[in-house]
């Protein structure tokens, strides 16, 4: 099993950034360009136990996942979902999100991601793991966010 746990502060106000996790597939896809669509297979109220159909383009192939909602919370000052997958039948993947607010224009973002392999015997490749593509999917991220909050200040304006 490996566990990456990385986080970054975003210039945004917690419910804006809240939308790039959660609730809005266009916002989805400026920080994960690859999905293509989202399809809820099964709603619970409370949405923990919700599962998802996610399209993602992998290359010249769409890959379908199915996506389970594992721990979600909505608070004014604190926001995190946590989904769990199969990858490549190979891999159970769970990651999370977590939103912190800082200040009323200053969000942490906490991104937590763990690989347990379904063959142990794949656990020896996850020995020479980086984790150079979760800092690097921090800085997209914050990145698209804050030009979105930018460019949204800027329509109020006019």
């Amino acid at each position: 099993m490996k566990k990456w746990k990385k986080e970054i502060l975003l210039n945004v106000p917690i419910e804006f950034a809240w939308l790039y996790f959660y609730g809005d597939i266009s916002k989805k896809k400026r920080i994960f360009p690859k999905v293509v669509d989202e399809e809820v297979i099964k709603q619970t109220e409370t949405i923990i136990g919700t599962i998802i159909d996610q399209s993602y383009q992998n290359g010249s192939l769409i890959e379908q996942y199915e996506i389970t909602i594992k721990k979600y919370t909505n608070d004014s000052n604190y926001k995190a979902i946590q989904e769990s997958f199969l990858l490549n039948n190979r891999f159970k993947m769970t990651t999370e999100y977590e939103l912190v607010s800082q200040s009323d224009k200053i969000t942490k973002f906490i991104y937590t991601s763990i690989n347990k392999p379904k063959n142990p015997l794949l656990s020896i490749f996850q020995l020479f793991g980086s984790d150079e593509v979760i800092v690097n999917f921090l800085n997209k991220a914050k990145l698209a966010i804050e030009l979105d909050f930018e460019q949204s200040q800027n329509k109020e304006v006019q």
